[in-house]
């Protein structure tokens, strides 16, 4: 993942649509990855510190809520931001919210199908007001 395109899309810069055009390939072999070896292999990009604030955060959960942004994109997008180096969180309401997603990788590793619902969603989101 390219550092720069995930701050410009969590910054306002860069629509989910596009984002998502730009990361297809590499979440793609993350599954891939991750169906094969149990264990999805990321790498993003060096830049410069971003601070993923409430809006970031906001901004990330209305594009899976709205289904912008797809949700196996969404879980690899949330593995990147808590493996980055360069982005730290403006707090633990943000860091939870990150969190709510990244930690549903096992249900792809498990073979479950389901997903977040539109409730769950809601609640993480009335957390970051």
């Amino acid at each position: 993942m390219q550092h720069a395109s995930l701050v410009a899309f969590l910054s306002g810069n860069l629509t989910p649509k596009a984002f998502m055009e730009e990361i297809a390939d590499e979440v793609a072999d993350f599954y891939a990855d991750l169906r094969q070896t149990r264990h999805g292999f990321i790498l993003i990009s060096d830049g410069p510190l971003f601070v993923m604030t409430r809006f970031a955060a906001r901004r990330f959960l209305n594009a899976v809520a709205s289904q912008q942004l797809s949700s196996d994109a969404a879980v690899y997008v949330a593995d990147c931001l808590v493996a980055s180096d360069d982005i730290e969180f403006e707090d633990e309401a943000t860091r939870d919210a990150v969190s709510f997603l990244e930690d549903d990788s096992n249900r792809f590793i498990e073979e479950r199908s389901d997903l977040w619902t539109a409730e769950e969603i809601s609640k993480v989101l009335a957390s970051l007001d």
